[in-house]
C-alpha cells in the first residue's frame, strides 16, 4: 500500500484542513517522518490508521481525542486518504464521533462516526463501517495490529515486531511478502510426503508379510538368505530380498515352462490313448453286432430250411391239385346223387 494524498481537518493538533502530498516524496518504499516533539508526527500516523481502520496508530489514543481543541466549532473533523495498492487507486474518508454546533438553534450535538470507501471499479462507495473494515483488511491483506507493526511503525513500536513470537512474526511476514502461496505449496508437499511415507510403510509391511510366507526350501541357497534377512526383519535388505525373490521366481518360471512342455507331451499321449480306446470301443461294438448277426443268420438258415420244406410240400400239393379238384367235383356229383337217392328212399 502506498499513500498518495492525506487530508486532515480539525484532527489532533491540526486545527484547519491540511493536505500532505506523498507523491512529492518520490517512489521510494519507505518514508521517514521526523520533527520536534509535539510537531504532529504521530498525528500523521494516527490519521492514516484512523482513515483505514478507525483506530489510532497507538494504544493510548482514543477517538474522543481526535477532535482538535484548536479547531473552530464549525470546522468538520475528518481524515481523507488517497492510496494505491497493487496498481489500483482507492479513496477513503472517515470522521470520528465528536460534538459540533447545531445547524439550527443553539448548543451542540453529537456527530456520529461516518466512513466512505470508493473502489477502483466505479461501483457505489461503501458506507457501512463493518463492511469497510472487512474490505480494507481484504485489500491490504493485513489486520490493524499487523498494519501498525509493519507499515506504520511509530515511536518505539518497532520493538513489537522484533519481540513478537515466532508464529506471529511468521504470519506478519507471510502476509507482508505474499508468501501464503508458498506456505500452501509447502503444506501440500508435506501432506503428499506424509501420504507417500504412509503408503511406503504399508507397502513395506505387506512385502515383509509376503516374504515371511515364502517357502524356498526347494532352493537351499535362496532359503538360507531369506532366513537370515528374516531374522533382521529385512532391515536394509528389503530390496535384496525382493531381488532374490525375483531370481527365485525366474527359476520357478523356468521349471514351470519345462513342466508345461512335459504336460503338453503327456496331453498328446493321453489324446492318442483316448483315440485308441475309442477305436477299441467301436471295434468291440462291431464284434458284438457281428456276433448278433451271426446268430440271426443261423436262425435264418433254420427258417430257410423249414421254408424250403414247406415250399416243396406246397409244390407237391400244387401238382396234385387238379386231381383233387376232379375228386371234389366227383364227390359233389355223388353228393347230389346221394341226396336224390335219399329222397327216393323217403318216398
Amino acid at each position: 500500500m502506498r499513500p498518495q494524498i492525506l487530508k486532515i481537518s480539525a484532527f489532533g493538533p491540526y486545527a484547519k484542513e491540511t493536505v500532505i502530498d506523498f507523491g512529492q516524496l518520490g517512489n521510494g518504499g519507505l518514508f521517514l517522518v521526523t520533527g520536534d516533539t509535539g510537531a504532529g508526527k504521530t498525528t500523521i500516523f494516527d490519521a492514516i490508521c484512523f482513515a483505514l481502520y478507525g483506530k489510532a496508530s497507538g494504544s493510548v489514543r482514543d477517538q474522543v481525542m481526535f477532535r482538535s481543541k484548536y479547531a473552530a466549532p464549525e470546522t468538520p473533523t475528518f481524515v481523507e486518504l488517497y492510496f494505491t495498492n497493487h496498481g489500483k487507486s482507492y479513496r477513503i474518508r472517515r470522521s470520528p464521533d465528536y460534538e459540533r454546533p447545531k445547524t439550527r438553534g443553539t448548543g451542540t450535538t453529537m456527530q456520529k462516526q461516518e466512513v466512505e470507501l470508493a473502489m477502483p471499479d466505479g461501483r457505489a462507495p461503501l458506507t457501512n463501517i463493518k463492511q469497510v473494515s472487512e474490505a480494507i483488511t481484504e485489500i491490504l491483506g493485513l489486520t490493524y495490529d499487523q498494519f501498525t507493526q509493519i507499515a506504520m511503525i511509530a515511536q518505539g513500536d518497532f520493538q513489537k515486531l522484533l519481540l513478537a513470537d515466532t508464529a506471529n512474526r511468521t504470519e506478519i511476514f507471510r502476509k507482508l511478502f505474499h508468501t501464503d502461496l508458498y506456505r500452501r505449496i509447502a503444506d501440500e508437499l508435506q501432506r503428499m510426503r506424509s501420504e507417500s511415507k504412509n503408503e511406503y510403510d504399508e507397502l513395506s509391511r505387506s512385502i515383509v508379510q509376503f516374504l515371511d510366507g515364502i517357502d524356498a526350501n526347494e532352493d537351499p541357497a535362496a532359503a538360507a538368505k531369506l532366513a537370515q534377512w528374516q531374522k533382521d526383519k529385512y532391515e536394509g535388505h528389503l530390496e535384496d530380498a525382493l531381488e532374490e525373490l525375483g531370481q527365485l521366481t525366474g527359476r520357478c518360471e523356468q521349471e514351470l515352462g519345462e513342466l508345461a512342455l512335459q504336460k503338453e507331451g503327456l496331453q498328446k499321449e493321453i489324446d492318442a490313448r483316448k483315440l485308441e480306446i475309442e477305436r477299441i470301443r467301436k471295434n468291440a461294438g462291431l464284434r458284438t453286432q457281428l456276433e448278433k448277426l451271426a446268430g440271426e443268420r443261423e436262425a435264418y438258415r433254420e427258417t430257410e430250411e423249414t421254408a424250403k420244406k414247406r415250399v416243396t410240400a406246397a409244390d407237391e400239393a400244387a401238382y396234385s391239385l387238379p386231381e383233387m379238384d376232379r375228386q371234389i367235383n366227383q364227390l359233389e356229383n355223388n353228393k347230389k346223387l346221394f341226396q336224390e337217392l335219399e329222397e327216393l328212399q323217403g318216398k
